[in-house]
Formats: C-alpha cells, structure tokens, sequence
C-alpha cells in the first residue's frame, strides 16, 4: 500500500511538472500549490532561477513565510508593483503583505525587478482554502512592447518632421505614382494630399513636362543614380522661382521607392533675361564663414595613443552605403587604404583575386549582419574577421583594428639580455573577478558592485577577449554572459576548460542568463560551468556567490 501511495504521489508530482512547464511556457515561469495551512503542496523547480531561491524552500511541505522570506533575500525586497507606490518595508512586513495578498480569492500583478525584468503574478484561493499563484518571466513582451512604443514614437515624430519642413518633399512607388508628400509639396502644386495620392506625372504636368519627368525618374528608379536638377519654374501668377530638385532611390529590391526633395533658391539666384542664373549670394560681406572640424568619441578614445594602422590594407564587407561610407571615411583619418565589397558572394571572389595577384589583404571589417559567411569565407583564406554595427564604427572601429592588427604582426622583439622580469615566488591573480559582458549598461551595473564590495576585477566585451584575458590574468572566478560576439558564453567556458593544464585548479566559471530557460541552463553546465545566476544582478546575489567560490587573499584593489 506505501508502494501504492508513493507512486500515486509521484504521478501526482509528474502532472503538477507538466502543469507548470505549459502554464510558464516551459521555460520562463513556473506554478505553486499551497494549502489552507498556507503550507507548499507543489512549486516548479524553474523558480530557482526565476527568483533567485534555494531548491530547498521548496520542498512540499515548507512554509508559505519560509519560501516568502526566501524570495526576499534573494533580491524580490527590490521588486515593485507596476502602477503601485513603492514602499520599504522591514523583512517581516513585506513578508506578511505578501501573506495577505495570497488571501485574497483573486489578485493578479505586474512586478518590476532590477532595470529590465518583469514578471506576471496571477494568485487564485480557493473555497476550500487550496491557493494557486502561477508566475511569468514577461520581460521580453514588456521590451517589444516598449519597443513597439518607441518605433511608433519615432516613426509619428519621424511623420512630423518631414510634413512641417519648409521645402516639398515627394515619394513616389516603382508605378511612380505618389505614395507620400508633405505640406509644402501641397502647397507646391496647390492641390490636397487626397488629390495628389494615387495620381502619376501625368495628371498633374503638362505632356511634355510630365515626359521629361518621367524619364528622369525612371532612370533614377532602375539604376539607382542621384541625381540634382536645377530648373527656373513659371507660377501660375507669373512669377519665377529657381530651384533644385534632389532626386534618389531608397527602400530594398523590388520595393524601392523614388524621393524628391524641392530647394527653392530663388533668393540666392539672379536670372538675367537669357534664361542664365548666377548666385550672388558669396558676394555678401556679412557672408558667415566657418570650418567644421570632425569631433569623435574614437579619436577621444585613442588621446595620446598610437593606432599605428596607417598603410594598412582593409577590406569592407556591407550592402549598406552608410556602413561603407562612414567605415572608409574614419580609415582615411588615419591612412588606411580600405576597399570595398557588398555581400559575402563578392567577398569570397575578391579573395581568390587577391590570392592569385599576391596581393595583401591586412583585414576584413564586415557589417555585424554578414559576419557569420564573412568569417567561414575569411578562414578558408587565413584572414581575421571583425564585425561590427553601422553605430558602433566611429568609437570602436579603430580601436579595435588597432589591437587586432597588432596581434597579427606578433610581439616586438627585443633584446636578449632585456628580455627578463621579475616573478614573485607564489604568483597571485591579477584580478578576483572577470566578467564577460558586452552590453554597456551592464558593464557599469558589475563595475559600480565589484567595486562597492572590493574586488579587484577587468572586462571583456567578447568571447576571444574572454578566453584570452582569462589566461592572461588568471582569475579566480569567470562571470560569463552567454550571449557575447565572436564566441558565445558556451564557447569560451568550452574553450577555457580545454586550455586549462592536468593538475592546475580548475577556474569557477558561473553562467549570468537573461532569461530563466532551463535549456540554457542545461547548456552552461554542459560546457563546464559550475554554476548560474539571472539577470537582473544585484550585490547579494553576487555575495552569495562570492562566498561559495571564492578565497580572496590578501588587499583588494581594483584592476584600472
């Protein structure tokens, strides 16, 4: 019979597994069952993670005010309700709040915790006294949310700004029948928008007129060429204006659309009676004058330094002009011949090419889009690959050119008898901590901890930066984002655990998730990590965690 109703209770605790798995998603949120006693029946395992809680609290059995006051140290004094007043409460009184809220027969919540993570709260009790509390990690619908928010923000302010400009702006489809104008390309043609949507050059112009235009347009349609045209125009009254009329493609193959953007320059032109203009303008003695200098968060960031990149070959992956244009342009700064191609098909050609002539490809600087096939073409050819976002060019192109290239030509050498340096007898680490983490925001959360608990720590924004301060440094612990560029955070613990020597100690290694996906979990234990924590990150976690790995010796300093 004890056979019986263990096996019963083990189908039961099986069901209430997979209850919880379809309720959170599977991944990102989980179930508790509690009784009248206010005493757990069942709660998923995926609220370790979630919730930053020991497996032991909940065991069936524990105490509603034992798991509660669990979640409290783990960081849940922190969250607040959406919409609701913050307040601070001691242990006890947030514990007993909570308490109460359970009683409620129904009670649904939006809870903020840390800067970025959401998590939805639904609390059922029922009449027989059972309760019910199903919880999920919403983070990621509040961030597309918030983004869709933004974008329509953008795209309404973007709307304004081209409606209310003093001069016509007019799009056209490949039909090239006007799909957008705003005020002023109205008040042009002195028609509605309604009248002026839908229509072709040829409801609008004169035959002729709407000919010439048509054939301008077209060209500018199908091949893509920009293109001014200064014109003197004859209003309806009588009277002439000059202008010039800016004319280019935007939008991907097969939806490209035509833009016109109309200056009206009449009052920097003189027309003499032959119909010739001449601009006066620049005899102006009060004629302001000035010279613009480029100002650059990347030159700030190499003051006093030498990049000595000059006369170095760079080949530039990118369909997109302005990742090209502003990668080439920040180059020729620092004379840097750099060529270009648009896509990876291009790349793997002009390789052959330059292997064949013997010509010298220093590196390639893909857009972040193509840096996958950029890499596997680059490495049949043993050229490194750095791949970046259009954003990021001007403050990290050159830096990092500057390291990579660096590493390419090895060390300098040097004499033999200067080649020596002093090693103490027991060599410690150079720092307590390495963090792994690419994201700015990030970054400044571990620093502003590591520094407020005194420990000495770098870190590195990608994963071969990772592996390689790791073996440099020798840390006593690795805090690995696995979501980093180059190599993920899977990759380099893989790559870490593979360098290190038989018998050396083995370096802790805890994965740092974004989200509470048991898959991910799985996967940081699977290439060698010892343990995980979830974001948002706060001291006491980190404390814990310190506490379990590390044996700090010695003064703390910070690693500058």
């Amino acid at each position: 019979m004890n056979d019986l109703a263990s096996a019963d209770a083990d189908i039961q605790t099986a069901m209430m597994e997979v209850i919880s798995e379809a309720i959170s998603g599977g991944h990102s949120g989980g179930l508790v069952v509690y009784d009248k006693n206010d005493l757990l029946i069942f709660a998923g395992q995926q609220l370790t993670i979630l919730l930053g809680i020991p497996d032991s609290v909940l065991a069936p059995g524990t105490r509603l005010r034992d798991l509660l006051g669990a979640i409290y140290d783990g960081g849940g004094r922190f969250m607040s309700e959406t919409g609701g007043t913050k307040r601070l409460l001691s242990r006890d009184d947030w514990i007993s709040d909570n308490i109460a809220t359970l009683w409620k027969e129904r009670h649904e919540a939006l809870m903020r915790r840390g800067a970025d993570r959401w998590i939805s709260l639904a609390k059922r009790r029922l009449p027989s006294g059972y309760g019910v509390c199903i919880l999920r990690d919403v983070s990621e619908q509040r961030k597309r949310e918030e983004q869709w928010r933004a974008d329509m923000e953008r795209v309404q302010l973007t709307e304004d700004i081209l409606d209310n400009l003093p001069f016509p702006v007019m799009v056209k489809d490949t039909n090239l029948a006007f799909v957008a104008v705003n005020k002023a390309a109205c008040r042009f043609h002195d028609l509605p928008a309604e009248a002026l949507l839908g229509c072709t050059g040829t409801d609008i112009h004169a035959p002729a007129l709407a000919q010439r235009l048509d054939g301008i347009n077209r060209r500018v349609v199908e091949d893509g060429e920009e293109i001014q045209l200064p014109e003197r125009l004859t209003r309806p009254d009588g009277s002439q204006m000059v202008i010039v009329a800016n004319k280019y493609r935007i939008g991907k193959p097969g939806r490209y659309y035509l833009v016109t953007a109309m200056q009206d320059i009449s009052r920097m032109v003189e027309v003499e009676e032959d119909g010739r203009g001449f601009i006066r303008l620049f005899d102006d003695p009060n004629l302001f004058s000035a010279k613009l200098h480029r100002k650059s968060k990347m030159r700030d960031a190499l003051q006093g330094a030498d990049p000595d990149i000059a006369g170095s070959q760079i080949l530039i992956v990118s369909s997109d002009p302005l990742f090209t244009g502003t990668a080439k342009a920040i180059l020729a700064d620092f004379q840097v011949e750099a060529s270009s191609v648009v896509d990876e098909h291009e790349l793997a050609l002009c390789l052959e090419l330059v292997s064949n002539a013997a010509v010298r490809v220093d590196l390639i600087v893909a857009d972040r889009d193509l840096a996958s096939a950029c890499r596997a073409i680059g490495s049949n050819y043993d050229k490194q690959v750095v791949a970046f976002d259009a954003a990021a060019l001007e403050e990290h192109l050159v830096p990092t050119l500057s390291r990579e290239l660096t590493k390419l030509r090895g060390p300098v050498e040097q004499d033999e008898e200067d080649n020596w340096q002093i090693l103490p007898d027991d060599p410690q680490p150079c720092v307590d901590i390495l963090v792994a983490e690419d994201n700015e925001v990030n970054q400044i959360v571990f620093s502003q901890i590591l520094e407020s608990l005194g420990y000495r720590y770098a870190i590195a924004v990608d994963g071969e930066e990772v592996v390689r301060m790791w073996h440099e440094l020798r840390p006593s612990l690795v805090l690995m984002d696995v979501t980093l560029p180059t190599l993920n955070g899977f990759e380099a613990a893989r790559a870490i655990r593979t360098l290190e020597e038989e018998g050396q100690a083995s370096t802790p290694i805890v994965g740092v998730l974004a989200q509470a996906f048991d898959r991910d979990r799985e996967e940081c234990f699977a290439s060698g990590m010892d343990d995980v924590i979830l974001k948002p990150i706060s001291p006491d976690v980190l404390e814990t965690l310190f506490a379990k790995f590390l044996v700090v010796a010695g003064s703390q300093q910070m690693l500058s």
